[in-house]
């Protein structure tokens, strides 16, 4: 039966062990505020370490009666973790000192700051360093009407933290525990607006095409000169047909002369055709007579026509 409750009151003592050390790992830099637990005994002996009275009531009414129930935690921006503890009756101590616990039934004496004093209430707020936020703390004192030092010990119970600072001076920068917020999201960035694609640039083969094209001056110049050509070309039959219709008897008399003739037909012909070439570049050259450019050109005709039935009257004349 006695193994059962030891084996229950390890499990108990590691279940609150458990959760204090959960409390104090989740805390943020800030400031909080907490219940204070004293005891008159050591907590890790459970012996009396005050040496004067053997009355663990009387001498734990002393304690609580010189410890405030609340005290403050502070936990800075590199982690650290400060306590102020505010002890109670100070007009009547002195000689104030604070130890943590390193070990087992070990405490290290801490040196600390007063961040306030209250003659009203007859409280001085005692401040320091400790490592961590459950840490069990030994204090003495020497009170004056008991005529000797007292020793109990006390420790923040981390179950009771809450966020705050109560009536306490805080010591550490604030802006820095300010808790995370839930960063808003970004909006959404709008979808680039479709650039219109721009026309496409027509290639320099189209520029020309389209140049040749929009020139209806050019362009008409030559239909100018083939319209012209044409009726000029009509009236070269009146005259083509009076030179053929050259009596067939006259042709012996011409036959005479074909021999003599024939080189100055070619001659004729090729400066018919020096002619044309002529009258080809001066129709390119002067647009503004397309009229008499065909009337050359019609002479020409009719004079290479001539030559050409002289030359076959003769041939048949030697046959």
């Amino acid at each position: 039966m006695r193994a059962k409750t030891f084996v229950s009151a390890l499990l108990c003592a590691a279940l609150l062990a458990g959760t204090a050390a959960v409390n104090a790992m989740a805390l943020q830099t800030g400031a909080y505020t907490g219940s204070v637990t004293t005891s008159y005994y050591n907590p890790d002996t459970g012996n009396v370490d005050d040496g004067g009275t053997s009355n663990a009531a009387l001498g734990e009414g002393m304690c609580r009666s010189a410890t405030a129930k609340t005290g403050l935690v502070e936990i800075d921006g590199d982690g650290n973790v400060w306590v102020t503890i505010r002890l109670q009756l100070q007009s009547s101590c002195s000689n104030v000192a604070f130890y943590t616990r390193t070990g087992y039934d070990s405490y290290s004496k801490v040196s600390y700051t007063i961040t306030a004093e209250d003659s009203g209430n007859d409280s001085i707020d005692y401040r320091f360093a400790i490592p961590s936020a459950g840490t069990y703390i030994k204090a003495t004192m020497y009170v004056t009407p008991m005529g000797r030092d007292v020793l109990w010990y006390l420790w923040v119970d981390t179950s009771t933290l809450t966020s705050g600072s109560g009536d306490f001076v805080v010591s550490i920068d604030l802006s820095e525990s300010a808790a995370p917020t839930e960063t808003e999201a970004p909006a959404e960035t709008a979808a680039p607006a479709e650039t219109e694609t721009p026309d496409e640039t027509p290639t320099p083969a189209e520029t020309q095409m389209a140049a040749e094209t929009e020139s209806p001056a050019e362009t008409a110049q030559p239909a100018a000169a083939e319209q012209t050509a044409e009726p000029a070309a009509a009236e070269s039959p009146q005259e083509t047909t009076e030179a053929v219709s050259t009596d067939e008897d006259d042709a012996a008399d011409v036959s005479s002369d074909v021999s003599a003739a024939a080189p100055v037909e070619a001659d004729e012909a090729d400066e018919a055709a020096s002619s044309a070439d002529s009258a080809d570049e001066a129709e390119n050259a002067d647009e503004e007579s397309p009229a008499v450019s065909g009337a050359v050109i019609a002479v020409i005709v009719v004079i290479a026509a001539a030559a050409a039935v002289g030359a076959v009257c003769c041939v048949k004349r030697k046959r």
